[in-house]
């Protein structure tokens, strides 16, 4: 049975800041430490051994490694993207959302400048009918950006000296994304009411997920169409196609799919079995640094929309998080970033959002139980 919709009932209270959700990791951590030391002594000098494993220092070197280059590489105007996607707000979006998901805030953290300035970059990218957009052609238009730029936005909410601003800016959001939904339930490339596809569907939920937790009220019939919609996408074989018209299973849209649905509250049920099944059975696989160059484009992304279903489903996660992160690892460059044919600096912050997943720390993606 499908547990309720999440969106049908009041938004969970806010946590505080991000501030506060780090120092409070950071004291029940030292709590536990100091617990066991009480217990026995000897536990001192063992504490720190049994906590930091080899493979977990070699992913903090490999995170600070890729959130220095992605630091390193913003542009003055607070952007990121190299290339054709130069100026991309999805781009900037997910790094932005790369250094938020290592503690880092528009006001606190080693990192707060960037993230400033990636947050201004966001909200001066806004236009008057609510469409947050850049140069967003490479991506065959601005919905992706506008979803992935929406949820970061929705995250920092609270967090910022112009929150008044950024209030209007992200309802603003909202209504644009409620007044361009298509008549079968979804969004596609364009802000218009036109055709949909499962993967701009899947983050624009994800986005209406993340401005119903910062307290926007959203259209309870918007998204139950559009859940609606996902879920009439799912084929027989359990992944999910791409349109509405028959097609096969892919690895990326099914993982962005069943995350979706999760965020929306869709918490078990055949469809997500079936769904985890055929993911398990057909996995984004990685190759090497010279398939992922020259791939479509979806491999990294697949990759951490993966960690993200798989964070929130918890069955499955620690197995599928220790073989995937030596993979993982082995693709860094020297210089501390990750290749992607869209541009390195989505790469990097694809790769970072896989490692830093446990974390933990954004609202939206913390889950409340211990995976397994």
């Amino acid at each position: 049975m499908i547990a309720s919709l999440c969106f049908l009932t009041p938004p969970p209270a806010r946590r505080g800041s991000l501030v506060l959700c780090i120092a409070l990791l950071i004291s029940l951590s030292q709590a536990m430490v100091n617990a066991q030391v009480d217990q026995d002594p000897q536990a001192a000098a063992s504490a720190p051994d049994a906590v930091e494993t080899e493979t977990e220092n070699a992913v903090k070197a490999a995170c600070q490694r890729g959130l220095d280059w992605l630091v390193a590489t913003q542009h003055s105007n607070g952007s990121w993207g190299s290339e054709a996607f130069r100026g991309s707000v999805a781009i900037t979006a997910t790094a932005t959302q790369a250094l938020v998901s290592a503690g880092n805030t528009p006001v606190s953290g080693t990192r707060a400048l960037a993230v400033r300035k990636g947050l201004g970059y966001l909200m001066a990218s806004t236009g008057a009918d609510g469409l947050i957009a850049g140069n967003e052609q490479a991506a065959h238009g601005p919905m992706y950006g506008h979803a992935f730029a929406s949820l970061v936005l929705a995250e920092l909410y609270g967090e910022t000296a112009d929150d008044l601003s950024l209030a209007k800016i992200l309802d603003r959001s909202r209504a644009l994304i409620e007044s361009t939904q298509n008549d079968e339930g979804g969004w596609r490339y364009d802000p218009y009411k036109r055709e949909a596809d499962g993967s701009v569907t899947a983050s624009v939920l994800v986005a209406l997920r993340g401005l119903r937790n910062s307290g926007f009220k959203v259209s309870e019939p918007t998204v139950k169409r559009a859940i609606d919609y996902l879920q009439r996408l799912q084929n027989t074989d359990g992944g999910f196609r791409y349109q509405s018209a028959a097609g096969p299973s892919a690895a990326p849209r099914t993982a962005a799919t069943l995350f979706a649905l999760e965020v929306a509250g869709v918490r078990e049920g055949d469809a997500l079995d079936r769904g985890f099944a055929w993911l398990a059975a057909h996995p984004v696989q990685l190759g090497g640094a010279k398939r992922i160059e020259a791939s479509d484009g979806y491999t990294l992304y697949g990759l951490s929309l993966t960690a993200a279903a798989l964070w929130q489903r918890g069955t499955g996660w620690q197995e599928w998080y220790s073989q995937t992160v030596p993979q993982v690892l082995g693709l860094q460059h020297a210089d501390g970033f990750w290749a992607d044919p869209s541009s390195a600096e989505y790469g990097t912050a694809a790769a970072l959002s896989v490692l830093q997943m446990p974390n933990n720390l954004t609202p939206l993606f913390q889950r409340e139980t211990q995976p397994q």
